[in-house]
């Protein structure tokens, strides 16, 4: 009776919580192991398997070895491996995975030739099965680049290395990403400790950026180690410090160990010998810890397995009571009609939900065409208006040059500038399907390019020195700004008169709460230009100001500018 009592409850759980419970259940085991956090993903594992059937039990069984493996009990690993290739219902993609799973049981214990097989085999299933490409593929090349490198072909392990680098990038893969860049370090150890170094600090980098704090104590261990190895022992201790100094974040006891290692054998070869054997017994304690860890595992892998023998021994027993029993069979029958009925219902919400993801497939292929060739047009248009304002500043030196009059020759120069102003903005700023108008240009370096354009065509050499603050600006902005040092650089340059060859221009732009203030000044004793009030640089100083929403002083060539600026 109780083990039909068992069976009811076991239904009754999967009636309730069916497959999104499983998906739910899955997606937190890969959390877990994605961060290292094996004990724990094994402890779901076994409590949660009995409630699931063959296919989630064969998944489950599927991450319970990777799981094994990490913890280092190859053996109950390669045993459950061997269960799940002999099982009918397993899945060719549960498969794949198997295979790459032993291909790294075989390289940790260096059975090179059964390594190369399972590869062959978990290739062989990939060809056939190119839609389990997204999820698998950049692990396969990992695995291969290993194989090839552990077995003394570095070239051809570090072009697989390239190319599981340029896949996952293709699809965005940020848990595989550091481990790519990881075994790209490790492929150019004793070859290149530039390329070594650079892999390893991109991997850190990137494990940071995951907040998987046992990969970057792993990481900060890497490069400690990489810098003992060279002897400078003071960039190492800066490293393994830092892995220290997280260590108390990581569950992983092999991991914080090595740390704590390598941090003796720095001090030893600094002859702190006191604190080399601090750090020792703290590394041989966390060993220690880390081996009583595996034996507890390998215990309740053992008496799970024993369990599960009972269990399915007792079953068989309990079987042969239930063909004498007209009741319990009328029992299960009723459950085996329920359980038919709810699985036709989920079958029936599968197809619905297949059918809209059809759809919505579908209208991703009719966006991403149009998304593309609105990119194209735009990019066209930036070329076009590219090569248009160099040809308008072409046409332009062009007439100069053909006019002989002195003042026309001034005004092509001084409309040369404007558009030459405005050419430097469209070479900061290019357009885009994904244009936002709060995308900013920075001050500095668009001042600096109009100052220098003068330098480089006006007949009147001067010196520039400026004080320009780090302040962005949006496109129209920046344009008006521009224009309006255009126009205070060109006065100078024809007006500024004083009793020294050499011209001197000044310029400070300084952010002042929601304010901009822009200082202009130059050395000139005595200036003309406050005469002429129909001047058109006059005229465009006063609109660019107008345009910036600012206001203005000028005593002589001395500006000062005011203008609101409230980044969003």
């Amino acid at each position: 009776m109780r083990f039909y009592y068992s069976i009811f409850l076991n239904c009754l759980c999967f009636f309730c919580f069916g497959q999104n419970s499983f998906q739910s259940l899955k997606k937190d085991l890969e959390h877990k192991i994605e961060y290292s956090d094996f004990k724990n993903a094994l402890a779901i594992i076994n409590k949660n398997r009995e409630y699931f059937g063959d296919l989630e039990k064969n998944e489950l069984d599927v991450i319970k070895t990777k799981i094994l493996t990490e913890f280092g009990l190859y053996d109950e690993a390669f045993k459950l491996s061997q269960n799940l290739l002999t099982n009918s219902e397993i899945t060719e993609e549960q498969k794949l995975k198997i295979h790459v799973e032993r291909a790294l049981i075989y390289e940790i214990n260096d059975a090179g030739k059964s390594c190369l097989s399972e590869l062959k085999k978990a290739e062989e299933i990939l060809l056939k099965h190119p839609e389990f490409k997204l999820k698998n593929y950049t692990n396969f090349l990992i695995r291969k680049s290993s194989y090839y490198r552990v077995n003394g072909f570095s070239k051809k392990a570090y072009i697989l290395a390239l190319q599981a680098k340029k896949y996952a990038e293709s699809i965005n893969d940020k848990v595989n990403m550091p481990v790519v860049e990881l075994i790209l370090g490790l492929g150019n150890r004793k070859k290149n400790p530039e390329a070594e170094l650079m892999h390893y600090n991109r991997a850190l980098y990137l494990y940071k950026k995951l907040n998987h704090y046992e990969a970057v104590i792993s990481m900060y261990s890497n490069l400690g180690r990489f810098y003992f190895l060279r002897n400078d022992y003071k960039i190492a201790t800066i490293y393994i410090d830092s892995a220290i100094a997280i260590s108390s974040k990581s569950n992983v006891l092999d991991y914080k160990a090595n740390v704590f290692k390598t941090k003796s054998e720095i001090l030893e070869k600094q002859n702190n010998a006191d604190s080399a054997l601090y750090y020792y017994k703290i590394a041989a304690e966390l060993y220690k810890k880390y081996n009583g860890e595996q034996r507890d595992v390998k215990v309740k892998e053992l008496e799970t397995a024993y369990n599960f023998a009972k269990e399915k021994s007792e079953k068989q027993l309990l079987q042969k009571d239930i063909r004498s029993t007209r009741i319990l069979n009328t029992t299960l029958f009723i459950s085996i009609l329920f359980l038919a009925f709810f699985t036709w219902k989920i079958k029936k919400n599968e197809r619905k939900i297949e059918i809209q993801k059809q759809k919505i497939s579908e209208n991703n292929v009719t966006l991403k065409a149009n998304v593309e060739e609105k990119q194209f047009l735009v990019q066209e248009l930036n070329h076009r208006v590219k090569n248009n304002l160099a040809v308008i500043l072409s046409l332009i030196d062009f007439q100069k040059d053909q006019s002989k009059n002195k003042n026309y020759k001034t005004i092509f120069d001084d409309l040369y500038q404007r558009i030459k102003t405005i050419t430097i903005a469209h070479e900061f700023y290019s357009y885009s399907v994904n244009h936002k108008d709060n995308d900013l240009i920075e001050a500095s370096d668009y001042i600096n390019k109009i100052i220098e354009s003068h330098q480089n065509s006006a007949l009147r050499a001067f010196s520039y020195s400026n004080d320009i603050q780090l302040v962005y600006f949006n496109v129209d902005k920046i344009l008006s700004l521009g224009l309006l040092i255009n126009e205070l650089v060109t006065n100078s340059i024809k007006h500024a008169q004083s009793g020294h060859e050499h011209l001197v221009i000044h310029l400070e732009l300084v952010k002042t709460n929601n304010e901009i203030e822009l200082n202009y000044s130059d050395n000139g004793a005595v200036f003309c230009f406050e005469n002429n009030h129909n001047s058109l640089g006059l005229l465009i100083i006063e609109g660019m100001v107008k345009q910036l929403k600012g206001n203005y002083t000028r005593e002589n060539a001395n500006y000062k500018i005011v203008f609101p600026h409230v980044r969003a």
